[in-house]
């Protein structure tokens, strides 16, 4: 069996977004909201599936979402902010 898996990643401003596992290269990334180096990343793991019942099991972490930003004409979302997990995965 293969692996799969994605990266959960942020940059220092909060902005979130996941890439899957076989596209990280060596160097940390640039968000793609503001072009900011990634500060941390998490591995998570889909191979065997992500819940076992109701848990669970693919090592995902819930972001705490610290604020959103909408267009004030359409209500559409331009920007959401996650804080940053005391745990850093990306070496300076």
């Amino acid at each position: 069996m293969s692996f799969e898996g994605y990266y959960q990643k942020l940059c220092p401003s909060g902005h979130y977004w996941d890439v899957d596992c076989y596209s990280v290269g060596e160097e940390p990334e640039k968000c793609p909201c503001c072009g900011q180096d990634e500060v941390w990343h998490n591995l998570v793991d889909t191979t065997n599936g992500s819940f076992e019942d109701d848990k669970r099991i693919d090592g995902y972490v819930d972001l705490k979402l610290v604020s959103e930003r909408k267009c004030e004409h359409c209500g559409s979302l331009l920007e959401q902010i996650y804080e940053i997990p005391r745990r850093t995965h990306v070496q300076k």
